[in-house]
């Protein structure tokens, strides 16, 4: 397995808690995509510039985590992609391990860390791998468990993250919902919400990549209210229709604010 590692601190330095008068805790997320979801949270951070130093990112390997996404290597890239929730998981276990010494976590049980998945084809009885007889929602399930079971939270998007990207821009219709993954529904690979960004005139460049200038503070709190009201159930965290529950993790980090 590759090493595991943290992004270094925005500011380059890591966080020195004693001087952080805002909130000790810290945000600590681990993505399953690669370039839109890091680049959208570094936007967050740059948008909630006080609480900049308090999110921070789990990631696959060092290298690729600092080269920039969209100067990667095709290698970097694919390290960064293969990745579904379980390994979300284990990857916050492995940097808990390596980092006690850094960041205390020991001494500071506030903090917060966080898987952030679709649920595309994870939810699926095809096999993870010809030589394995565990589906991907076997996977799922076992992921969701250890979450529960460790305290770490997740933020969920039925179908991909890209609808929450959308919500900042516009209502879902009933051509958008339709998309969800539920049970009379199952997965299908889509460039619809794509081409739905693209012509709200908000496009990813080459399907993946945010243009910062699209996000400000009003329209992360709109996108917050829109997807607080497609969560009709609050206690279900991985609803099987159309909902991201990426709104509650932005509320958290709204809520470090002073």
């Amino acid at each position: 397995m590759p090493l595991i590692t943290s992004r270094i601190p925005f500011n380059h330095r890591r966080p020195y808690r004693p001087v952080r008068p805002v909130t000790s805790k810290i945000i600590f997320l681990s993505f399953e995509g690669s370039a839109t979801e890091e680049e959208y949270f570094e936007r967050i951070s740059d948008l909630f510039h006080e609480v900049r130093s308090k999110i921070q990112f789990i990631s696959v390997a060092e290298d690729a985590v600092h080269t920039a996404p969209k100067y990667r290597t095709p290698d970097q890239a694919r390290m960064l992609s293969k990745v579904r929730p379980k390994q979300l998981v284990d990857r916050i276990d492995q940097f808990k391990s390596e980092k006690e010494e850094i960041y205390q976590f020991s001494q500071f049980p506030e903090d917060e860390f966080w898987i952030v998945t679709d649920v595309d084809k994870n939810w699926s009885d095809e096999t993870v791998n010809p030589n394995s007889h565990k589906t991907y929602k076997d996977e799922w399930e076992n992921a969701v468990a250890l979450c529960q079971e460790k305290n770490y939270r997740y933020a969920v998007s039925n179908p991909f993250f890209e609808i929450w990207l959308m919500l900042h821009h516009t209502t879902p219709n009933e051509v958008d919902k339709g998309f969800a993954i539920t049970e009379t529904h199952a997965y299908e690979k889509t460039d619809h919400f794509r081409i739905r960004l693209r012509e709200l005139g908000v496009p990813l460049a080459d399907k993946k990549h945010i243009n910062p200038s699209d996000y400000d503070v009003e329209k992360v709190k709109t996108a917050v209210c829109r997807a607080e009201a497609l969560h009709k159930d609050k206690s279900d965290l991985c609803p099987n229709y159309f909902a991201t529950t990426v709104y509650i993790l932005l509320n958290k980090i709204i809520d470090m604010l002073s």
